[in-house]
């Protein structure tokens, strides 16, 4: 006999059809089902809908319900209810005998009787009421495009938590299989799941013991069979808990819009009386200008400026840009962010797609796509402008202090330009953050946010997440900021040899970039160890691409990513970059042919890194050890060289119009947003991601939208949180650590009220 659900369905068109009779075939038997209903006619007009989610048969879902029909009949609602007591008769032959278990374990679970009465409530409650017919209709489906990727068949997530039962709501679940779906043409690398609509009050091990009874009860009359997986529900956003965390950061939100409302109106009055106080210290020596924190004789005024949105947002809006000779930089940090968010979208965004096979065999199979999987250069180009400006700058401040310098205090002044949006980030991840959405995933993954800073924010905020084992995932994008710290830490002490021996702290660099080369090179060819972009892209749409809970002598043996070692040659070959453009004051003078040569093998080497693994992506191939240590040897490190000389080249007057295009104006107030807009990015991506009700079907098309709508949102949170945690910060350290005060003292300002007062 064919599936008892399958039964239900021919029954069911059967009834629906007004017809007499149905053959139902089993192999050789044939069996005769006698109806006997006069409620509907042939001729009668009807609508039939919501073929309900099936389970889980021969490798693909296959009948929870078997396929149910309903009808709703346009001219008799007595038509209708009848087709409703026929529905509820098809859930009671399907889960009266599944829920018995539920008796068995009645004290194992305090909601086990509760649970029992909602279902058997529900099951009855579906020959009259609208809300049983709601959670039905709300159950996911068996869907078109399996081989295409589709296994994921959520339902109506909304339909079912909105429907309101006597005691109890609905709750939607997600029932997995526990295997990856394979046949001989196509292999999914995504569980197969499916969404319900359960009573509110049966727990998931409630939810699991009845459909594990289905599955016997099917397996038994060998109906199909299939190993019942787990079962998650996820709580709804209106039932999560409020915690420490969110306590937390709604109290420094409130502190923080509290600062800047204060420090705008300050600002403002201050403006309105600026004439008045120019006409009193006209003629003074220190003309102090009270709209202008720095220069303003109270420090407490001065204090409470530094939290002005009209003078911050002034200074982050201006055209004018700050980087002297260096202002190209402005267009590369602004491109090489906008190039992360690229790459992220490319590869996360894959996790909700429901042609998972088709549009990650198409984006592999094009070479224009190549950018987007090779997007981890762009933390190269981070760690390269990082070690040039660390260099130049540094440089410079030691040519005007005769060499001294206070390392301490430049540890200090670090912490704090990176520090206060970061832990602001941190903290909205682990509390704020999940109540911006409501979707089937939503819950689940921001709570998987929440957890995995629980107990390791603190590695993140010590900027050592990178070096823990099992890997801190907490932010984990920002594993960059703790390579980065850990590089800052070095370079006081390069920078001293260097304006001290300059051959030998340029012997220094150069020894730490061929160091790091050698760990690439040592750690492949033992591993071995493939280049990240062959990583990335074979495991599309999987978040644990690396393994996190692994042994630390393991680890050290294949990271060739997130560890500094790894990481240096790029940082040092920008810290001798900084150096060649500071003993050059920027103008290096380069012979014409040189130019031309200098171009083309940057350009061809670019190319090459970010185009040359296109044969070894589009075939899912690895390359073979010897060059796969090669690559990882040199890629990154020719990539730094290539940025590098178009920094130098366009620096010295030989850029043309890569040099005017990176010089726009346009790019100096946006790279002031790029590291609030790195930290957000990621949030952003996924609040749009897990608020869907349904998988993304998605194109070319629809990863633009998804990336550019991605990367604005960002910039417009970036900005707020440039205007109110990010600037007044780094102005409040202008204002209070020693190195960065420019004001008069104490003394200097009461003799020059004194001489005012003479003069008045």
């Amino acid at each position: 006999m064919r599936c008892f659900c399958e039964t239900t369905l021919l029954l069911l068109l059967c009834f629906c059809y007004g017809y007499n009779c149905l053959e139902v075939v089993d192999g050789s038997s044939r069996k005769t089902v006698e109806i006997k209903s006069t409620e509907f006619k042939p001729n009668e007009e009807f609508i039939a809908f919501s073929p309900f989610m099936q389970l889980f048969s021969d490798g693909y879902f296959d009948d929870i319900l078997g396929t149910v029909v309903h009808c709703v009949c346009t001219k008799s609602d007595r038509k209708f209810d009848a087709m409703r007591r026929h529905l509820s008769l098809a859930f009671n032959r399907l889960f009266v005998r599944a829920i018995k278990p539920l008796d068995k374990n009645m004290e194992e679970e305090p909601n086990m009787k509760t649970c029992r009465k909602q279902w058997l409530t529900f099951i009855n409650d579906l020959q009259s009421q609208p809300y049983a017919l709601r959670m039905a209709d709300s159950w996911g489906r068996k869907q078109s495009g399996i081989l295409d990727g589709n296994v994921q068949w959520m339902g109506n997530y909304h339909e079912c938590i909105e429907a309101k039962g006597p005691d109890f709501t609905g709750k939607w679940c997600e029932a997995f299989t526990d295997h990856k779906q394979e046949t001989s043409m196509v292999e999914i690398s995504k569980h197969s799941s499916v969404g319900i609509c359960v009573p509110s009050e049966c727990s998931e091990n409630s939810i699991t013991k009845i459909f594990q009874e289905i599955l016997t009860f099917r397996s038994n009359n060998k109906t199909g069979s299939a190993t019942l997986l787990n079962v998650q529900c996820p709580l709804t956003t209106k039932e999560q808990e409020w915690t420490t965390a969110d306590t937390f950061g709604i109290a420094v939100t409130c502190v923080v819009i509290v600062l800047n409302v204060i420090g705008t109106f300050v600002d403002f009055f201050a403006r309105q009386n600026k004439a008045t106080d120019k006409k009193v210290f006209n003629n003074t020596r220190n003309n102090y200008k009270i709209s202008q924190p720095k220069e303003h004789p109270c420090l407490l005024t001065r204090m409470t400026l530094c939290f002005s949105m009209m003078s911050n947002g002034e200074k982050i809006l201006t055209m004018d840009s700050s980087g002297g000779d260096l202002k190209i930089l402005n267009g590369i940090r602004f491109l090489s962010t906008a190039w992360v968010t690229l790459g992220h979208t490319f590869n996360d965004a894959l996790i909700e797609i429901g042609n998972f096979v088709s549009a990650s065999k198409y984006l592999k199979s094009k070479v224009a796509f190549m950018p987007m999987m090779n997007f981890y250069y762009s933390v190269d180009t981070f760690f390269l402008l990082r070690g040039l400006l660390v260099s130049y700058l540094g440089m410079k401040q030691l040519t005007k202090t005769n060499g001294r310098i206070n390392i301490a205090l430049t540890y200090v002044h670090r912490l704090i330009r990176l520090t206060p949006v970061y832990a602001y980030g941190i903290l909205f991840s682990m509390g704020l953050y999940k109540w911006l959405g409501s979707g089937p995933h939503w819950t689940s993954h921001a709570m998987y946010f929440s957890n995995l800073c629980q107990s390791a924010w603190w590695n993140n905020l010590l900027y050592i997440n990178n070096l823990c084992t099992p890997v801190n995932l907490c932010f984990f994008w920002s594993w960059y900021l703790a390579v980065d710290m850990q590089f800052y830490l070095l370079t006081p002490f390069i920078l001293l040899a260097t304006y001290r021996w300059p051959r030998v702290g340029i012997s220094l660099m150069v020894f730490f970039a061929i160091a790091s080369m050698a760990v690439c090179g040592i750690l492949s060819a033992l591993g071995p160890v493939q280049p990240f972009a062959l990583t990335v892209t074979q495991n599309l749409g999987v978040v644990d691409i690396i393994p996190t809970d692994i042994a630390y002598d393991v680890r050290f043996r294949y990271d060739i990513y997130f560890l500094p070692w790894a990481r240096m040659h790029v940082y040092m070959i920008g810290m001798l970059t900084g150096y060649v453009l500071f003993a050059t004051k920027g103008k290096v003078k380069i012979p014409k042919l040189f130019v031309v040569l200098g171009w083309l093998a940057s350009a061809g080497s670019s190319f090459a890194i970010i185009f040359g693994l296109y044969p070894q992506i589009s075939t899912d191939a690895d390359l073979d050890t010897g060059l796969a240590t090669i690559y990882n040897t040199f890629d990154r490190p020719v990539y730094g060289l290539c940025l590098s000389w178009m920094i130098i080249a366009c620096t010295s007057g030989y850029g043309g119009p890569v040099t005017k295009f990176l010089n726009w104006k346009i790019f100096n107030p946006l790279s002031r947003l790029t590291y609030s807009a790195y930290l957000i990015h990621f949030l952003v991506l996924m609040w749009y991601m897990f608020n869907r009700n349904n998988m993304i079907h998605c194109q070319t098309i629809d990863f633009i939208f998804i990336y550019i709508g991605t990367f604005l949102v960002a910039l417009i949170l970036a900005f707020l949180l440039c205007l109110t945690i990010e600037w007044p910060t780094m102005e409040l350290a202008k204002v209070l650590l020693p190195s960065k005060r420019g004001y008069p003292s104490n003394r200097d300002e009461k003799s020059d009220q004194k001489k005012l007062l003479k003069q008045q």
